[in-house]
Protein backbone atom coordinates (compact mmCIF):
# COMPACT_ATOMS: atom_id res chain seq x y z
CA UNK A 1 0.00 0.00 0.00
CA UNK A 2 1.13 3.59 -0.42
CA UNK A 3 3.13 5.08 2.45
CA UNK A 4 1.22 8.34 2.49
CA UNK A 5 -2.26 9.59 1.99
CA UNK A 6 -2.36 11.09 -1.49
CA UNK A 7 -5.94 12.28 -1.45
CA UNK A 8 -6.63 15.83 -2.41
CA UNK A 9 -7.66 18.02 0.51
CA UNK A 10 -11.09 19.56 0.10
CA UNK A 11 -11.31 23.30 0.23
CA UNK A 12 -14.13 25.37 1.73
CA UNK A 13 -16.94 25.86 -0.70
CA UNK A 14 -19.37 28.73 -0.81
CA UNK A 15 -22.87 27.63 0.16
CA UNK A 16 -25.59 29.71 -1.44
CA UNK A 17 -29.04 29.91 0.14
CA UNK A 18 -31.37 27.46 -1.65
CA UNK A 19 -34.21 28.97 -3.60
CA UNK A 20 -36.83 26.24 -3.23
CA UNK A 21 -38.10 24.01 -0.47
CA UNK A 22 -39.06 25.18 3.01
CA UNK A 23 -36.99 22.46 4.70
CA UNK A 24 -33.84 23.41 2.74
CA UNK A 25 -34.26 27.13 3.46
CA UNK A 26 -34.91 26.39 7.13
CA UNK A 27 -31.78 24.21 7.36
CA UNK A 28 -29.70 26.89 5.65
CA UNK A 29 -30.92 29.63 8.01
CA UNK A 30 -30.09 27.44 11.00
CA UNK A 31 -26.64 26.76 9.54
CA UNK A 32 -26.07 30.51 8.99
CA UNK A 33 -26.87 31.29 12.62
CA UNK A 34 -24.34 28.70 13.82
CA UNK A 35 -21.39 29.84 11.70
CA UNK A 36 -18.55 31.15 13.83
CA UNK A 37 -20.18 30.10 17.11
CA UNK A 38 -19.03 27.70 19.79
CA UNK A 39 -21.54 24.90 19.78
CA UNK A 40 -22.75 23.27 22.95
CA UNK A 41 -24.76 20.13 23.50
CA UNK A 42 -28.48 20.92 23.00
CA UNK A 43 -30.32 21.12 26.29
CA UNK A 44 -33.92 20.73 27.36
CA UNK A 45 -36.11 23.66 26.37
CA UNK A 46 -39.62 24.51 25.27
CA UNK A 47 -39.17 22.92 21.83
CA UNK A 48 -37.85 19.68 23.27
CA UNK A 49 -40.68 19.50 25.79
CA UNK A 50 -43.15 19.94 22.94
CA UNK A 51 -41.38 17.13 21.04
CA UNK A 52 -41.85 14.77 23.97
CA UNK A 53 -45.48 15.87 24.38
CA UNK A 54 -46.24 15.05 20.73
CA UNK A 55 -44.43 11.73 21.01
CA UNK A 56 -46.45 10.90 24.12
CA UNK A 57 -49.68 11.69 22.26
CA UNK A 58 -48.70 9.32 19.44
CA UNK A 59 -47.91 6.53 21.90
CA UNK A 60 -51.19 7.25 23.67
CA UNK A 61 -53.04 6.52 20.42
CA UNK A 62 -51.59 3.01 20.41
CA UNK A 63 -52.66 2.53 24.04
CA UNK A 64 -56.11 3.88 23.17
CA UNK A 65 -56.50 1.15 20.55
CA UNK A 66 -55.75 -1.51 23.15
CA UNK A 67 -58.20 0.13 25.53
CA UNK A 68 -60.90 0.25 22.89
CA UNK A 69 -60.31 -3.42 22.08
CA UNK A 70 -60.71 -4.31 25.77
CA UNK A 71 -63.93 -2.28 26.06
CA UNK A 72 -65.47 -3.85 22.94
CA UNK A 73 -64.54 -7.34 24.06
CA UNK A 74 -65.97 -6.73 27.57
CA UNK A 75 -69.21 -5.25 26.19
CA UNK A 76 -69.87 -8.03 23.64
CA UNK A 77 -68.00 -11.12 24.87
CA UNK A 78 -70.29 -13.55 23.06
CA UNK A 79 -70.62 -11.52 19.87
CA UNK A 80 -68.60 -12.60 16.85
CA UNK A 81 -68.36 -9.02 15.58
CA UNK A 82 -67.08 -7.92 18.99
CA UNK A 83 -64.34 -10.54 18.80
CA UNK A 84 -63.52 -9.46 15.25
CA UNK A 85 -63.28 -5.73 16.00
CA UNK A 86 -61.23 -6.41 19.14
CA UNK A 87 -58.82 -8.61 17.22
CA UNK A 88 -58.41 -6.00 14.47
CA UNK A 89 -57.69 -3.22 16.99
CA UNK A 90 -55.19 -5.37 18.86
CA UNK A 91 -53.48 -6.30 15.58
CA UNK A 92 -53.19 -2.62 14.58
CA UNK A 93 -51.85 -1.68 18.03
CA UNK A 94 -49.24 -4.44 17.80
CA UNK A 95 -48.24 -3.20 14.34
CA UNK A 96 -47.81 0.35 15.66
CA UNK A 97 -46.05 -0.67 18.89
CA UNK A 98 -42.78 0.96 19.93
CA UNK A 99 -39.86 -0.97 18.51
CA UNK A 100 -36.29 -1.42 19.59
CA UNK A 101 -33.49 -0.95 17.06
CA UNK A 102 -32.31 -4.13 15.37
CA UNK A 103 -29.44 -4.64 12.95
CA UNK A 104 -30.51 -5.04 9.31
CA UNK A 105 -30.96 -8.48 7.87
CA UNK A 106 -27.72 -9.79 6.46
CA UNK A 107 -25.50 -7.80 8.84
CA UNK A 108 -22.78 -9.97 10.39
CA UNK A 109 -21.66 -9.46 13.97
CA UNK A 110 -17.91 -9.64 14.58
CA UNK A 111 -16.35 -10.23 17.96
CA UNK A 112 -13.36 -8.58 19.56
CA UNK A 113 -11.37 -11.75 19.00
CA UNK A 114 -12.11 -11.65 15.26
CA UNK A 115 -11.35 -7.94 14.76
CA UNK A 116 -9.06 -6.73 17.57
CA UNK A 117 -7.58 -3.83 15.57
CA UNK A 118 -11.00 -2.50 14.58
CA UNK A 119 -12.28 -2.68 18.16
CA UNK A 120 -9.10 -1.10 19.50
CA UNK A 121 -9.52 1.90 17.21
CA UNK A 122 -13.24 2.17 18.01
CA UNK A 123 -12.60 1.93 21.76
CA UNK A 124 -9.89 4.58 21.69
CA UNK A 125 -11.97 7.01 19.68
CA UNK A 126 -15.07 6.32 21.80
CA UNK A 127 -13.05 7.31 24.86
CA UNK A 128 -11.90 10.47 23.09
CA UNK A 129 -15.43 11.60 22.21
CA UNK A 130 -16.80 10.62 25.63
CA UNK A 131 -19.19 7.80 24.78
CA UNK A 132 -19.52 4.12 25.62
CA UNK A 133 -17.30 1.70 23.76
CA UNK A 134 -19.19 -0.40 21.20
CA UNK A 135 -20.31 -3.75 22.59
CA UNK A 136 -20.63 -5.22 19.11
CA UNK A 137 -19.73 -4.30 15.54
CA UNK A 138 -21.95 -5.36 12.65
CA UNK A 139 -20.58 -5.54 9.10
CA UNK A 140 -22.84 -5.30 6.07
CA UNK A 141 -21.84 -6.25 2.52
CA UNK A 142 -24.25 -3.83 0.81
CA UNK A 143 -24.29 -0.81 3.15
CA UNK A 144 -22.40 2.31 2.12
CA UNK A 145 -22.57 4.08 5.44
CA UNK A 146 -21.76 3.75 9.12
CA UNK A 147 -24.10 4.34 12.07
CA UNK A 148 -23.89 4.07 15.82
CA UNK A 149 -27.04 2.67 17.44
CA UNK A 150 -28.34 1.39 20.74
CA UNK A 151 -29.72 -2.02 19.87
CA UNK A 152 -32.11 -4.40 21.60
CA UNK A 153 -34.02 -4.06 24.86
CA UNK A 154 -30.79 -3.37 26.75
CA UNK A 155 -29.86 -0.67 24.22
CA UNK A 156 -26.31 -1.95 23.92
CA UNK A 157 -24.00 0.41 21.97
CA UNK A 158 -23.28 -1.00 18.52
CA UNK A 159 -21.59 0.10 15.31
CA UNK A 160 -22.94 -0.88 11.90
CA UNK A 161 -20.25 -0.47 9.25
CA UNK A 162 -20.76 -0.96 5.55
CA UNK A 163 -17.85 -2.88 4.05
CA UNK A 164 -18.00 -1.03 0.68
CA UNK A 165 -17.56 2.25 2.58
CA UNK A 166 -14.77 0.89 4.77
CA UNK A 167 -12.91 -0.28 1.66
CA UNK A 168 -12.72 3.20 0.09
CA UNK A 169 -11.61 5.15 3.18
CA UNK A 170 -8.06 6.20 3.96
CA UNK A 171 -6.77 5.68 7.53
CA UNK A 172 -7.52 9.31 8.32
CA UNK A 173 -11.04 9.03 6.94
CA UNK A 174 -11.61 5.82 8.90
CA UNK A 175 -10.80 7.78 12.05
CA UNK A 176 -13.25 10.44 10.89
CA UNK A 177 -15.91 7.79 10.32
CA UNK A 178 -15.55 6.27 13.78
CA UNK A 179 -15.40 9.64 15.54
CA UNK A 180 -18.35 11.10 13.62
CA UNK A 181 -20.67 8.18 14.25
CA UNK A 182 -19.63 7.53 17.84
CA UNK A 183 -20.12 11.21 18.65
CA UNK A 184 -23.80 10.87 17.69
CA UNK A 185 -24.30 9.13 21.03
CA UNK A 186 -23.28 12.21 23.03
CA UNK A 187 -24.85 14.96 20.93
CA UNK A 188 -28.23 15.13 22.70
CA UNK A 189 -30.32 14.34 19.64
CA UNK A 190 -33.93 13.58 20.73
CA UNK A 191 -34.45 11.47 17.61
CA UNK A 192 -31.96 8.95 19.04
CA UNK A 193 -33.96 8.41 22.23
CA UNK A 194 -36.18 5.35 22.33
CA UNK A 195 -39.29 7.40 23.20
CA UNK A 196 -39.11 9.87 20.31
CA UNK A 197 -37.68 7.50 17.69
CA UNK A 198 -40.38 4.91 18.33
CA UNK A 199 -43.02 7.63 17.99
CA UNK A 200 -41.59 8.66 14.62
CA UNK A 201 -41.58 5.04 13.47
CA UNK A 202 -45.14 4.48 14.69
CA UNK A 203 -46.59 7.51 12.96
CA UNK A 204 -44.74 6.57 9.77
CA UNK A 205 -46.37 3.14 9.97
CA UNK A 206 -49.76 4.81 10.37
CA UNK A 207 -49.14 7.02 7.36
CA UNK A 208 -48.00 4.12 5.23
CA UNK A 209 -50.97 1.98 6.20
CA UNK A 210 -53.60 4.68 5.64
CA UNK A 211 -52.13 6.83 2.88
CA UNK A 212 -49.49 4.68 1.23
CA UNK A 213 -51.82 2.50 -0.85
CA UNK A 214 -51.37 3.30 -4.52
CA UNK A 215 -54.55 4.53 -6.22
CA UNK A 216 -54.53 4.42 -10.02
CA UNK A 217 -55.46 7.70 -11.62
CA UNK A 218 -58.12 7.47 -14.31
CA UNK A 219 -56.55 7.12 -17.75
CA UNK A 220 -59.01 7.01 -20.67
CA UNK A 221 -56.49 5.31 -22.94
CA UNK A 222 -56.08 2.48 -20.48
CA UNK A 223 -59.58 2.06 -19.07
CA UNK A 224 -61.37 2.32 -22.43
CA UNK A 225 -60.89 -0.46 -24.92
CA UNK A 226 -61.68 -0.72 -28.62
CA UNK A 227 -64.23 -3.50 -28.09
CA UNK A 228 -67.80 -2.42 -28.87
CA UNK A 229 -70.07 -1.47 -25.96
CA UNK A 230 -67.16 -1.44 -23.51
CA UNK A 231 -67.16 1.16 -20.75
CA UNK A 232 -65.33 2.48 -17.73
CA UNK A 233 -65.11 0.18 -14.72
CA UNK A 234 -67.05 2.52 -12.46
CA UNK A 235 -67.06 0.00 -9.62
CA UNK A 236 -63.29 -0.09 -9.45
CA UNK A 237 -62.92 3.69 -9.75
CA UNK A 238 -65.58 4.25 -7.11
CA UNK A 239 -64.07 1.83 -4.61
CA UNK A 240 -60.64 3.41 -5.05
CA UNK A 241 -62.09 6.87 -4.51
CA UNK A 242 -63.89 5.77 -1.33
CA UNK A 243 -60.71 4.12 -0.02
CA UNK A 244 -58.64 7.22 -0.78
CA UNK A 245 -61.09 9.62 0.88
CA UNK A 246 -61.38 7.36 3.93
CA UNK A 247 -57.62 7.11 4.21
CA UNK A 248 -57.23 10.89 4.14
CA UNK A 249 -60.03 11.49 6.64
CA UNK A 250 -58.44 9.10 9.13
CA UNK A 251 -54.82 9.56 8.14
CA UNK A 252 -54.83 13.32 7.59
CA UNK A 253 -54.53 14.22 11.30
CA UNK A 254 -51.85 11.56 11.71
CA UNK A 255 -49.94 13.00 8.75
CA UNK A 256 -50.10 16.45 10.35
CA UNK A 257 -48.88 14.97 13.63
CA UNK A 258 -45.96 13.36 11.81
CA UNK A 259 -45.18 16.62 10.01
CA UNK A 260 -45.22 18.63 13.25
CA UNK A 261 -43.15 16.09 15.18
CA UNK A 262 -40.61 15.69 12.35
CA UNK A 263 -40.08 19.41 11.91
CA UNK A 264 -39.70 19.98 15.65
CA UNK A 265 -37.28 17.09 15.97
CA UNK A 266 -35.34 18.26 12.90
CA UNK A 267 -34.59 21.60 14.55
CA UNK A 268 -33.04 19.79 17.51
CA UNK A 269 -31.41 17.02 15.47
CA UNK A 270 -29.63 19.41 13.13
CA UNK A 271 -28.11 21.34 16.01
CA UNK A 272 -27.11 18.05 17.64
CA UNK A 273 -25.58 16.84 14.36
CA UNK A 274 -23.40 19.94 14.01
CA UNK A 275 -22.32 19.59 17.62
CA UNK A 276 -21.44 15.90 17.11
CA UNK A 277 -19.33 16.81 14.07
CA UNK A 278 -17.35 19.30 16.11
CA UNK A 279 -16.88 16.79 18.93
CA UNK A 280 -15.55 14.32 16.36
CA UNK A 281 -13.33 16.96 14.74
CA UNK A 282 -11.79 17.80 18.08
CA UNK A 283 -11.00 14.14 18.70
CA UNK A 284 -9.44 13.26 15.33
CA UNK A 285 -9.21 16.55 13.32
CA UNK A 286 -11.67 18.47 11.18
CA UNK A 287 -9.93 17.25 8.03
CA UNK A 288 -10.63 13.62 8.94
CA UNK A 289 -14.32 14.29 9.54
CA UNK A 290 -14.73 16.35 6.35
CA UNK A 291 -12.95 13.62 4.40
CA UNK A 292 -15.41 11.05 5.72
CA UNK A 293 -18.40 13.26 4.86
CA UNK A 294 -17.07 13.79 1.35
CA UNK A 295 -16.58 10.04 0.96
CA UNK A 296 -20.29 9.62 1.71
CA UNK A 297 -21.15 12.20 -0.91
CA UNK A 298 -18.75 10.80 -3.54
CA UNK A 299 -19.98 7.23 -3.41
CA UNK A 300 -20.03 6.50 -7.15
CA UNK A 301 -16.62 7.99 -7.92
CA UNK A 302 -15.05 6.25 -4.92
CA UNK A 303 -16.47 2.82 -5.75
CA UNK A 304 -15.95 2.80 -9.52
CA UNK A 305 -12.13 2.32 -9.54
CA UNK A 306 -12.39 -0.25 -6.75
CA UNK A 307 -14.92 -2.33 -8.63
CA UNK A 308 -12.73 -2.15 -11.73
CA UNK A 309 -9.84 -3.50 -9.65
CA UNK A 310 -12.07 -6.29 -8.34
CA UNK A 311 -12.99 -7.29 -11.89
CA UNK A 312 -9.26 -7.49 -12.66
CA UNK A 313 -9.04 -10.10 -9.87
CA UNK A 314 -6.64 -8.00 -7.82
CA UNK A 315 -5.92 -8.71 -4.16
CA UNK A 316 -7.38 -6.74 -1.25
CA UNK A 317 -4.07 -4.90 -0.79
CA UNK A 318 -4.06 -3.89 -4.46
CA UNK A 319 -7.71 -2.85 -4.27
CA UNK A 320 -7.01 -0.72 -1.21
CA UNK A 321 -4.02 0.83 -2.99
CA UNK A 322 -6.37 1.99 -5.71
CA UNK A 323 -8.64 3.54 -3.09
CA UNK A 324 -5.82 5.36 -1.33
CA UNK A 325 -4.36 6.69 -4.58
CA UNK A 326 -7.66 8.11 -5.80
CA UNK A 327 -7.95 11.86 -5.98
CA UNK A 328 -11.16 13.84 -5.78
CA UNK A 329 -12.00 16.39 -8.45
CA UNK A 330 -12.90 19.62 -6.58
CA UNK A 331 -15.58 20.49 -9.15
CA UNK A 332 -17.17 17.05 -8.81
CA UNK A 333 -17.01 17.32 -5.03
CA UNK A 334 -18.73 20.70 -5.08
CA UNK A 335 -21.43 19.26 -7.32
CA UNK A 336 -22.05 16.30 -5.02
CA UNK A 337 -22.28 18.60 -2.02
CA UNK A 338 -24.81 20.73 -3.84
CA UNK A 339 -26.75 17.59 -4.71
CA UNK A 340 -26.95 16.65 -1.03
CA UNK A 341 -28.56 20.03 -0.45
CA UNK A 342 -30.98 19.66 -3.35
CA UNK A 343 -32.13 16.23 -2.14
CA UNK A 344 -32.79 17.41 1.40
CA UNK A 345 -36.46 17.00 2.34
CA UNK A 346 -38.75 17.61 5.28
CA UNK A 347 -38.39 14.04 6.59
CA UNK A 348 -34.58 14.34 6.80
CA UNK A 349 -33.40 14.98 10.33
CA UNK A 350 -29.63 15.24 9.82
CA UNK A 351 -28.24 18.38 8.14
CA UNK A 352 -27.16 18.04 4.49
CA UNK A 353 -23.55 16.97 3.98
CA UNK A 354 -22.87 20.30 2.24
CA UNK A 355 -23.74 22.27 5.38
CA UNK A 356 -21.98 19.86 7.75
CA UNK A 357 -18.75 20.06 5.76
CA UNK A 358 -18.97 23.83 5.35
CA UNK A 359 -19.41 24.37 9.09
CA UNK A 360 -16.37 22.20 9.82
CA UNK A 361 -14.34 24.13 7.27
CA UNK A 362 -14.92 27.36 9.18
CA UNK A 363 -11.71 28.60 10.86
CA UNK A 364 -11.40 27.17 14.37
CA UNK A 365 -14.28 24.74 13.91
CA UNK A 366 -12.62 22.08 16.07
CA UNK A 367 -11.53 24.52 18.79
CA UNK A 368 -14.92 25.08 20.43
CA UNK A 369 -15.49 24.09 24.03
CA UNK A 370 -17.11 20.76 24.76
CA UNK A 371 -17.76 19.31 28.17
CA UNK A 372 -15.81 16.46 29.69
CA UNK A 373 -13.26 15.92 26.91
CA UNK A 374 -9.54 16.68 26.75
CA UNK A 375 -8.61 20.00 25.21
CA UNK A 376 -6.01 18.67 22.76
CA UNK A 377 -7.55 18.59 19.30
CA UNK A 378 -6.62 15.75 17.00
CA UNK A 379 -5.14 13.64 19.81
CA UNK A 380 -6.67 10.45 18.43
CA UNK A 381 -6.57 8.85 15.02
CA UNK A 382 -6.01 5.70 12.99
CA UNK A 383 -2.46 5.17 11.75
CA UNK A 384 -1.46 3.45 8.54
CA UNK A 385 -0.18 0.32 10.32
CA UNK A 386 -3.36 0.03 12.38
CA UNK A 387 -5.48 0.49 9.27
CA UNK A 388 -3.47 -2.27 7.57
CA UNK A 389 -4.21 -4.58 10.48
CA UNK A 390 -7.91 -3.84 10.09
CA UNK A 391 -7.63 -4.75 6.40
CA UNK A 392 -5.85 -7.98 7.29
CA UNK A 393 -8.45 -9.13 9.82
CA UNK A 394 -11.38 -8.14 7.63
CA UNK A 395 -9.71 -9.01 4.30
CA UNK A 396 -11.90 -12.00 3.34
CA UNK A 397 -15.05 -10.08 4.22
CA UNK A 398 -13.95 -7.00 2.30
CA UNK A 399 -13.10 -9.05 -0.77
CA UNK A 400 -16.40 -10.92 -0.60
CA UNK A 401 -18.41 -7.71 -0.30
CA UNK A 402 -16.64 -6.01 -3.20
CA UNK A 403 -16.93 -9.07 -5.45
CA UNK A 404 -20.64 -9.32 -4.80
CA UNK A 405 -21.02 -5.60 -5.46
CA UNK A 406 -19.03 -5.82 -8.71
CA UNK A 407 -21.42 -8.47 -10.01
CA UNK A 408 -24.49 -6.27 -9.61
CA UNK A 409 -22.97 -2.85 -10.28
Amino acid sequence: MPDGDTRAVSTPSAIAEPQGGHARRDAYRRFSRLRGQRLRRPRTGAVRLLVYALAAAIHALTLALLGAAAVIFAAWPANLLGWLFSAVLVAVAVLMRPRTVRPPKGAEAVSRQEAPALFAAADRIADAVGTARPAVVYLDDHYYSCVQERVGLRRAPALLIGLPLLAVLSPEERAGMLATELAQDVCGDPARTFFVRSALLSVAEWRGALLGVRVDRFDPFRDLTLAPFSGINLGRVGSQLIGKVTGWVIGGPLFLAELALTRLVAAQSQLAGYYADQVAARAVSARAVVGYLDALAMRESRLTPLLAAVRRAETVDQIRSVALAARTDPAALAGRRELSMARFGWRDLEPPIALRAALLEEPGAADGFREGVAEAAGATGVGRSESDRVDAELGPRLERALRELSQVA
